[in-house]
């Protein structure tokens, strides 16, 4: 999964990896199937429909954000993901 920021953390987690910079925009690749970002996705999840278990997009990406850097306003659609 690629994740983008505006600024990057000198020190992200061992499930992100820089793969890109230039003077506005940081590639981030994130290691999905990494023990700790599995953990992180298991303490977001919640029953987004009846049944259904996942973790909403903006959740995710607060997390990301936290961990790993900052990003300018950017406007998202609202989705999920199922885990």
């Amino acid at each position: 999964m690629k994740f983008y920021l505006t600024n990057v953390s000198p020190n992200l987690p061992p499930w992100a990896t820089l793969t890109s910079q230039t003077p506005n925009l940081v590639e981030l690749e994130i290691n999905d199937n990494h023990p700790d970002f599995q953990s992180l996705l298991n303490g977001l999840a919640s029953e987004i429909q009846p049944g259904i278990v996942g973790v909403k997009s903006a959740d995710l990406c607060e997390a990301l954000v936290d961990r790993c850097g900052s990003v300018g306003s950017v406007p998202f659609k609202e989705t999920s993901i199922l885990v």
